[in-house]
């Protein structure tokens, strides 16, 4: 590419001599260049004329490619060494719909105040459609439930996060201060589809309880199955809300344990800016539980 530059230099005017000078290099040097990389070409860049150059057409119509070309080199250099700046960049994330309203925004908003020049990408996803992401080396980091399945992602533990048991106002268990699971096994569920990690962890508490539920809707919104909760649909077994909400009721559940643990998430055999390494570095060592969730914890 050094050719290409040179090229470019004695193409836009400059004398052999001004143009050696303005990159750092011998004037025979740079001469011997030029005439490789027509060499190369198989075809005279310049007419000359008496100790002269100008450019001819062959010259013209490289002197536009190099130019778009090297502009595309400079431009991927300077990614390339942004990349090393661990206070800047880009970190593209992908988290639970389930922790978005509390949990990703504190540690975000933490980290910005720290790291105020780093931007996010964020993508919101169930448990599959987040893996495959990460997999396919569309996000950075995602914040997961976990153990995540596969061996090849590293995954690390950060907070536990309570589930709740949702009824409908005025249920039965409504007023009371904590329930065990198996008091609603003849009740139909409303819950996550499958693609979603705490269908499965519903499925595996309940069945801890002695039943297996008996779902009646799946859904992919968790204020849309509340929703359906309040509309007397069923139960359900969700992360708590932040605050009170109309129509239901969450209560803690002591038997068998409900929760689950929240993870940062990352796939070691792709590469990693050095800002993806400061974000992952602040969350292993920042994240706190929302406060929210103390009510809830037994």
């Amino acid at each position: 590419m050094a050719q290409l530059r040179w090229f470019v230099e004695v193409a836009e005017g400059r004398t052999v001599t001004a143009a050696a000078a303005a990159l750092h290099v011998s004037q025979p040097a740079l001469s011997r260049g030029l005439a490789r990389l027509e060499h190369e070409l198989g075809a005279p860049l310049f007419d000359r004329i008496g100790r002269g150059l100008r450019l001819n057409s062959n010259g013209q119509a490289l002197l536009d490619a190099a130019r778009r070309a090297l502009n595309a080199l400079d431009t991927a250099a300077h990614t390339i060494g942004a990349a090393a700046d661990p206070t800047t960049g880009t970190v593209r994330l992908a988290f639970l719909q389930t922790i978005g309203t509390e949990f990703v925004p504190a540690l975000l908003s933490g980290f910005r105040t720290r790291y105020p020049k780093v931007e996010f990408v964020l993508r919101q996803g169930g448990t599959v459609r987040n893996e495959r992401q990460l997999f396919d080396g569309n996000v950075d980091v995602v914040l997961a439930a976990g153990p995540m399945d596969r061996t090849d992602i590293e995954w690390r533990p950060l907070v536990d996060e309570p589930l709740v048991l949702v009824v409908p106002a005025g249920h039965r268990l409504a007023r009371r201060k904590r329930v065990g699971l198996a008091e609603v096994e003849d009740e139909p569920f409303v819950g996550f589809s499958h693609s979603f990690g705490l269908r499965a962890i519903t499925d595996r508490l309940c069945q801890q309880a002695g039943f297996t539920p008996r779902i009646a809707f799946e859904g992919e919104d968790p204020t849309m199955l509340r929703g359906l909760v309040g509309a007397r649909c069923g139960v359900s077994l969700l992360a708590p809300a932040p605050g009170p909400v109309p129509g239901i009721v969450e209560l803690p559940v002591n038997e068998p344990r409900c929760h689950r643990t929240i993870g940062i998430a990352w796939y070691p055999d792709h590469y990693t800016p050095a800002v993806v390494r400061t974000f992952r570095e602040y969350v292993l060592t920042e994240s706190r539980p929302p406060v929210s969730w103390a009510r809830f914890t037994l």
